[in-house]
C-alpha cells in the first residue's frame, strides 16, 4: 500500500474546507458559542476522504505501538474502519472496538464492541492492551476522555489520541498535558480556517526528502 502522500492531504483538507463547515453564530455540544460548526462526517462517509484519513492515520499508530484502535461511536467508527482496512496491507492487522455512549441494554450488555482478537481470548481489550483512541475532532475533549476512560477501567494502555481536526479550543493540548500522546492531521483558527497539521507534513515529506521508498 503506499503511503499518504502530501497531495492526499491537500486534497483531503480542500475537501473539508469547502464541504464540512458552517459558519454562523453556532451553539456547540459543549454549550460553548462559536463562529462556525464542523461536521466532520461529511469527509468519514466519503469512500475516497476516509482512505486517505485511514493511511495517514495508520501511519501515526504504527509509529505508537498501538495493537487496536477505536473510540467513541459514531465520530471513530468510520475512521477506525478505515486504519483497520488499510493495515491490511502492512505488516500487521489493526483490529478495531467501538465505545458506546451506553452501555448495552440487552445480551451481554457491554460498553464495547471489538473484534476477535488473534491469540482465542474472549476479548480484545484487556490488561496490558496497547491501544490508539481516535475521533473526527475534538473541541474540549468529552468524547475522547469518555473512551479513554472506559479503554482505562479494562486495563488497557493507551499509547496515542488521534483527532482529525483539533478546533482552537485547546482539548488537544489539555490532553498532553495530561501525559496523552496527542496528534492531530488538521487544526482551525477562530474564524474556522482549517490548517494541515505541521508536524504531518514533516513526517510525510522527510522520506522523499531522503530517497526512502515508500511501501
Amino acid at each position: 500500500m503506499a503511503r499518504v502522500t502530501l497531495e492526499d492531504i491537500q486534497l483531503l483538507r480542500d475537501f473539508m474546507q469547502e464541504r464540512c463547515f458552517k459558519y454562523g453564530d453556532i451553539t456547540l455540544s459543549s454549550g460553548r458559542r462559536s463562529h462556525y460548526y464542523y461536521d466532520g462526517k461529511k469527509a468519514t462517509h466519503r469512500p475516497k476522504m476516509v482512505q486517505i484519513i485511514g493511511k495517514a492515520v495508520l501511519d501515526l499508530i504504527e509509529k505508537a505501538g498501538a495493537e487496536a484502535i477505536g473510540g467513541l461511536e459514531i465520530g471513530a467508527n468510520p475512521i477506525a474502519d478505515a486504519v483497520g482496512h488499510a493495515s491490511l496491507a502492512g505488516e500487521r492487522e489493526i483490529p478495531v472496538f467501538i465505545v458506546r455512549k451506553e452501555r448495552k441494554a440487552h445480551g451481554t450488555r457491554d460498553r464495547v464492541a471489538e473484534a476477535s482478537p488473534d491469540d482465542g481470548d474472549d476479548h480484545l481489550l484487556r490488561h496490558g492492551r496497547r491501544v490508539a483512541i481516535v475521533d473526527d475532532v475534538i473541541t474540549t475533549g468529552g468524547s475522547i476522555e469518555t473512551a479513554i476512560e472506559v479503554v482505562e477501567d479494562l486495563g488497557c494502555k493507551v499509547v496515542i489520541v488521534i483527532a482529525i481536526v483539533e478546533r482552537h479550543e485547546g482539548g488537544g493540548e489539555a490532553l498532553r498535558q495530561r501525559g496523552y500522546n496527542f496528534q492531530r492531521l488538521f487544526y482551525t483558527n477562530g474564524k474556522g480556517r482549517l490548517f494541515i497539521d505541521e508536524g504531518l507534513q514533516q513526517r510525510i515529506a522527510e522520506p522523499a526528502a531522503e530517497g526512502v521508498l515508500r511501501r
